[in-house]
């Protein structure tokens, strides 16, 4: 029968927040409507001498831990003392090992984040690379599409060994050489370094030596077309080389055709050259330079104007003399 009022125990627990909760319904309840709390005099027909009302409760409370007690162990507070540092120790292990863990995640994502910027620059930068060989490359087989050099090798400002022909400009060299028919990219290595060029054509090495100067490797290119290697090497500087391989025939450097195109030039080079070449053809005329047409042009405004001596006057060039940019009557 002691548990025929747990389910209104349960409501006014729940109702008011747990057990002690529970508690102060219970002796609220006591203290108003009841007399456990008074203590009586000899003879009163209410409440309980002093003492007994706590005695009360101590015994009841008893009764229930007795019985709590043959199921459950009774531990002492040196024992729950000893159990409660254990306890608290290992929460902090746990703490600390969990704090470990979440700066090693954490270090771990950086340096995961930090791989996949480095990753990404050197894609890009290969692409970029890969990119600018391919445009070389199809730089290169373009013009050697034009040359055809086979059996014409081109050798302007260049010159010819057993191995190789070669010709320049003032800024590359492209090197030719035969090779065996059936030979293509997977059986032909070509290096080039900023010193150095070997090319091996089938394990066999037919060049292997050091460069007359230095040259950009990342923007030298080679290709191959009907059985003839075509090597293209940009200068690392504009000048005149004597030879390809140091330690090979040399030509001879003055007579090599050193002029450069027009179009190599930028807009403003391009449009004083064109000045000078005008000026030139001018003076084997016997016509006016540029500058003598721009005088020419001032004195006629200045033949005319007010005060002038000549005013009303046919113009006459023949009255004053353009001698070194200098205007003489």
């Amino acid at each position: 029968m002691a548990d025929r009022f747990d389910e209104h125990f349960f409501l006014i627990a729940k109702e008011t927040g747990g057990i002690e909760g529970l508690l102060n319904s219970l002796f609220s309840f006591l203290l108003r409507r009841t007399d456990y709390y008074y203590e009586c005099d000899p003879g009163d027909k209410m409440g309980f001498p002093p003492g007994v009302a706590l005695n009360m409760l101590g015994n009841i409370f008893k009764k229930y831990q007795d019985e709590h007690y043959k199921v459950h162990k009774k531990k002492s507070a040196q024992e729950y003392k000893e159990k409660l540092e254990i306890y608290q120790k290992k929460q902090k292990e746990l703490q600390e090992k969990q704090k470990e863990q979440e700066e090693l995640k954490k270090e771990a994502q950086n340096q995961q984040k930090q791989q996949k910027q480095v990753q990404s620059c050197e894609n890009k930068e290969q692409q970029e690379v890969s990119i600018k060989q391919e445009q070389n490359q199809q730089k290169n087989e373009s013009f050697t599409h034009k040359q055809k050099i086979d059996p014409y090798i081109n050798t302007y400002n260049g010159g010819e060994t057993e191995k190789y022909s070669w010709s320049q400009s003032g800024n590359d060299v492209v090197v030719t050489m035969k090779v065996p028919e059936g030979s293509n990219k997977k059986n032909i290595k070509v290096l080039i370094t900023a010193n150095t060029l070997t090319v091996k054509v089938k394990d066999n090495v037919v060049v292997d030596g050091k460069l007359y100067d230095k040259v950009k490797c990342d923007e030298s290119v080679w290709s191959i077309e009907e059985n003839l290697l075509t090597i293209t090497l940009e200068k690392g500087q504009e000048n005149i080389w004597k030879t390809v391989i140091q330690g090979d025939q040399e030509i001879d450097a003055t007579k090599v055709e050193n002029t450069k195109p027009l179009d190599d030039f930028d807009s403003e080079t391009q449009g004083a050259i064109r000045k000078i070449m005008y000026d030139q053809q001018r003076k084997q005329q016997g016509l006016p330079t540029t500058e003598e047409e721009q005088q020419l042009e001032m004195l006629k405004k200045a033949w005319d104007a007010e005060g002038s001596p000549f005013k009303g006057q046919p113009f006459d060039p023949s009255k004053f003399n353009l001698s070194n940019g200098q205007i003489q009557f």
